[in-house]
């Protein structure tokens, strides 16, 4: 009686949210599995004709998450904000059991698959084609979508972003995920439930077309994932396209890094026109969109002394820019402070404390510096917010 109740619910709603002039996100249960209620959110494109092509997402997080009584939320990635409306795409963010849970790897490819298949009986209520799906993910979120891609022969296209393809074949040195004490807690411990999870050997012949996104200094999951996933989906007569970024870490799709964001969200536009046969697109448009959201992300090339003056803030790290090049940097976390000496260049401030040269950039929304930093081989910006004008 309760499921029938929810059907007609949930029925009832998208039918009124189709109507609607307006995109809209509808966030609901699709499963449940032992006791624990799996999301899923859909995001409905507001201008279509006839039924449009969908693409499941999966979030990544290393698997970590959830609680004795709620799975982490389904979730979509930032290109759905770009593609949904534009290409007239349903986006599908599913969620699934996490280490958090007391939950598998073999648990969370259970609830994406009952996920799937409650969205294909409720097809006709959100005007889905199901002869045209695909499946992406983000990090830990690949490795599953890349193996959900495999079992569907509807699936016309994969997008992976920095994701682990291989779990056999995993040199720790390269990427640090998954941790051996990971792998224990989600049932991946023994080398025959790594290869039962790794797409690269559950390939399906003529695999899905296949996109694959990597910073060249990702240490979760190094680029050579990448890469030979890549072969490998050329080897079962599949076509792929891998896009390897330099100077990038652990993320693709982050307006932190906006060109790289562009980049992938236009590439994504790409693959989605071409394997689901979209017509009356306009690439330009999406491009438009793209710039118009992201000119206060972009590097500031002539960056003027007032604009830096002031106080500026990064975690426990807080940097006071003074006018005649002077600043002070304080640790809150030791109580220690230094003062130190800057140079302005055109489109960067540089000084040195503790023996260490560090450099910075500017937004050019003028209120976020970033620091590009190598740590323990790891590359990464630190994002300092600006608090205030120094008087």
């Amino acid at each position: 009686m309760d499921n029938a109740i929810k059907s007609i619910l949930v029925i009832f709603t998208c039918c009124f949210i189709l109507k609607s002039a307006a995109q809209k996100t509808i966030d609901t249960i699709a499963t449940k599995a032992s006791g624990y209620d799996i999301p899923i959110r859909i995001k409905l494109p507001k201008k279509t004709t006839g039924k449009n092509p969908v693409y499941f997402f999966v979030h990544g997080g290393g698997w970590n998450g959830g609680t004795a009584t709620r799975v982490p939320p389904a979730r979509l990635h930032t290109d759905a904000n770009y593609l949904a409306d534009q290409l007239g795409v349903i986006y599908v963010g599913l969620g699934y059991r996490c280490k958090g849970n007391n939950a598998t790897f073999a648990d969370a490819i259970k609830d994406l698959k009952a996920s799937v298949q409650w969205f294909f009986d409720n097809a006709d209520t959100y005007n889905a084609d199901l002869t045209r799906i695909g499946f992406g993910g983000a990090s830990a979120g690949s490795t599953l979508a890349a193996m959900m891609a495999q079992k569907y022969k509807n699936c016309k296209l994969f997008v992976g972003a920095e994701g682990m393809y291989n779990l056999v074949d995993h040199d720790a040195k390269k990427s640090l995920f998954p941790s051996q004490k990971g792998r224990a807690l989600y049932g991946l411990a023994t080398e025959k439930e790594s290869k039962k999870a790794s797409s690269f050997y559950n390939l399906r012949e003529g695999p899905p077309t296949s996109l694959l996104l990597n910073g060249k200094e990702d240490v979760l999951c190094h680029y050579s994932q990448t890469e030979k996933f890549a072969e490998q989906i050329k080897k079962k007569g599949g076509k792929v396209k891998a896009v390897l970024y330099d100077k990038i870490n652990h993320t693709c799709l982050s307006a932190s890094y906006p060109e790289v964001l562009k980049n992938s969200v236009l590439e994504i536009a790409k693959l989605f026109i071409e394997e689901f046969q979209l017509e009356n697109t306009n690439m330009n448009q999406i491009e438009v969109l793209l710039d118009k959201r992201l000119q206060g992300q972009y590097t500031k090339e002539n960056i003027k002394e007032k604009e830096i003056l002031g106080t500026w803030k990064f975690k426990n790290i807080i940097i006071t820019l003074n006018e005649n090049g002077q600043g002070y940097y304080l640790n809150s976390k030791n109580n220690s402070t230094k003062i130190f000496t800057y140079t302005l260049e055109k489109d960067s401030i540089t000084f040195k404390v503790n023996g260490k040269t560090k450099m910075f950039y500017m937004r050019k929304n003028n209120r976020i510096l970033y620091e590009y930093v190598i740590a323990n081989t790891r590359a990464k910006h630190r994002r300092f917010n600006y608090m205030k004008v120094k008087k």
